[in-house]
């Protein structure tokens, strides 16, 4: 009898914990504004970092400053966040798919999970990482390229949000 009552107490407090992680779950998304400004941080903290400055540089030429429905539903629209750069010295010194390969690093170390692996996109003269975020629904895509100008190109971008920005 004793055995019982802990089984019931235990599934009494797991169905609790799931209700109340159920609840709570939503709470967790952020809204297009904090996921925006997230984007710019991480995405300038990227294109300042030694992994970068090791192989090239990039600038940023957007900041998730305006809203685009560009690959969103009807009546939903995101941020996207872009850098463009080159890489150092002869085009022959930085393999790209090891330089998207420091990047996609940098960004593993803060929390992003890879969803496409370079070895299905790269080649010698491409290399490719695209990552995204479980908890904000942030996702960079970074591509490095020889013999063709920008080299490096990073594009971020929020998820899609409804227009009010929820």
């Amino acid at each position: 009898m004793r055995h019982g009552a802990r089984k019931l107490s235990t599934a009494a407090m797991l169905v609790s914990l799931m209700v109340l992680t159920g609840c709570s779950g939503d709470s967790d998304i952020p809204t297009l504004d904090e996921a925006a400004k997230q984007l710019v941080t991480d995405g300038d903290k990227l294109i300042a970092s030694r992994e970068l400055a090791a192989t090239g540089s990039a600038t940023a030429m957007e900041k998730a400053d305006r809203e685009s429905e560009l690959g969103c539903l009807k009546g939903q629209v995101q941020r996207f966040f872009r850098a463009q750069g080159d890489l150092t010295g002869p085009p022959y010194v930085h393999a790209p798919s090891n330089v998207a390969g420091l990047m996609a690093s940098w960004l593993r170390l803060r929390g992003y999970n890879r969803i496409v692996d370079n070895a299905d996109l790269g080649d010698e003269n491409l290399g490719v990482a695209v990552l995204q975020n479980p908890q904000t629904g942030i996702t960079f895509f970074v591509t490095v390229r020889n013999g063709q100008k920008p080299n490096i190109m990073i594009v971020g971008k929020t998820s899609c949000y409804e227009r009010n920005g929820q």
